[in-house]
């Protein structure tokens, strides 16, 4: 998936998204975001926002 035409804030959300998913699976040991797809998503969003000097916090994955 391509991000370069995407919004800042339409990426902000999806970055979220994951992350606060990320923090519900840690809370409630499920396992939604342990696929490999969902953090190679996630690296290439945050690269993004790297890029366009965007602020985010980091995800906590669960273990």
């Amino acid at each position: 998936m391509s991000f370069e035409r995407m919004s800042d804030a339409s990426i902000a959300r999806y970055y979220e998204s994951i992350r606060e998913q990320a923090d519900a699976d840690r809370k409630h040991k499920e396992h939604f975001t342990a696929s490999p797809s969902v953090r190679e998503r996630a690296d290439k969003l945050r690269q993004e926002m790297i890029k366009r000097r965007m602020q985010h916090s980091p995800i906590n994955w669960p273990s």
